[in-house]
């Protein structure tokens, strides 16, 4: 490619980038977890568990950060997530793109 059509793909993915919503990393995961109580039908059934938990981790300074979703919350979460990570394959395209453009002695 040659840079004007480097530049058109680089303001498509600038466009693109713009449509992006919310964002957030991480990564989430339904749960479904035994109470322990001896007289509970979860403790007769192997495949049975109380729940669904939804259960949202992510890294916050450093440090891992745990967080109980409700259902609702679970599925924005993961609309975010999932943006999150069309917003890392935009940029690192973009990225590439920059390069090129660069090493053709554009910018």
């Amino acid at each position: 490619m040659d840079i004007k059509e480097l530049e058109k793909k680089y303001q498509q993915l600038q466009r693109e980038l713009g449509q992006i919503g919310y964002i957030c990393n991480g990564s989430i995961m339904t749960l479904y977890r035994k109470c322990g109580k001896p007289e509970c039908s979860c403790n007769e059934d192997q495949s049975l568990g109380h729940g669904p938990y939804y259960i949202w981790t992510r890294k916050e300074n450093g440090k891992t950060t745990t967080r109980s979703l409700s259902e609702e919350r679970f599925q924005k979460c993961q609309q975010c997530i999932q943006n999150y990570k069309k917003m890392e394959n935009i940029i690192e395209e973009m990225k590439k793109i920059s390069v090129r453009i660069f090493e053709q002695d554009g910018l």
